[in-house]
């Protein structure tokens, strides 16, 4: 009985998403639209929309940004002096400011934290000020900070770099520091879509670096889950996500920051 109370559960559940609904209604209204050429615009909208939020279409996406960026395990990574981890895993316009929140992309931030405690790196930069348009009252390596203290590094072992705003500045400041302490050696961490831009603005710049990839979001089109076959908010995100993430790498190489 309970097997059947949860199969109904999910399945009524979809019904309730904005985007199943759009879609429902749409279909009604392609159905009642009498104009061939209104019926087709309105289709073409529909499939577009359909398209981006469809799994297989949103994971070729991720998968396209992440294939060259495998998993690598700790163990596997040489010992080096700092981990470098660039920002974009703390809301900087929380409804509740100053207080640390965390975003999808966390993996970031605990496994530099792995990376510490199992002795690979000495130090932890951090590298983030504000990417948001017209307010940095809040910069995210300074709430960084307070995250990785209460997790159990201490202060001498931490470096902060808060003026950069987006990946290519990240990497000029970076440098900036590394010669200032006379570092050499470093483990780079991101996630795996943003590896591939990240990676050659650090290299651009000459810094020495072990790439370390992490918060992978391609998803495992084989295992037959239900909510594949759904319109979903959550792969529209993944599709965005991708689309912004090439945007910025060949922006990125025509302004020869890679």
């Amino acid at each position: 009985m309970d097997s059947i109370f949860f199969t109904i559960s999910k399945l009524g559940t979809v019904l309730l998403f904005p985007l199943p609904i759009f879609f429902i209604l749409s279909f009604f209204l392609i159905l009642t639209t009498k104009s061939k050429q209104g019926k087709l615009r309105l289709f073409c909208i529909v499939l577009f929309l359909y398209l981006a939020s469809n799994a297989h279409v949103a994971n070729f996406l991720l998968r396209s940004l992440e294939k060259d960026y495998p998993p690598i395990t700790i163990n596997e990574v040489p010992q080096s002096e700092v981990a470098i981890v660039l920002g974009g895993m703390v809301q900087t316009i929380s409804v509740h400011p100053g207080r640390p929140e965390l975003t999808d992309s966390v993996d970031r931030l605990t496994d530099a934290i792995r990376l510490y405690k199992a002795g690979k790196v000495k130090k932890i930069l951090f590298t983030g000020g504000s990417g948001l348009l017209f307010t940095d009252v809040y910069r995210e390596a300074d709430l960084a900070k307070e995250l990785f203290l209460g997790l159990g590094v201490p202060e001498k072992d931490l470096i902060w770099e808060n003026n950069s705003r987006n990946t290519y500045e990240n990497a000029i400041e970076t440098k900036k520091l590394l010669i200032e302490k006379k570092i050499n050696s470093a483990i780079l961490i991101t996630s795996a879509f943003h590896m591939k831009r990240a990676a050659g603005c650090f290299q651009k710049q000459n810094i020495s670096f072990i790439a370390f990839p992490t918060d992978y979001r391609s998803t495992n089109l084989q295992s037959g889950a239900f909510e594949l076959y759904i319109p979903s908010a959550g792969f529209l995100d993944q599709t965005t996500l991708s689309i912004k993430e090439w945007v910025g790498y060949f922006v990125y190489r025509a302004k020869s920051y890679l």
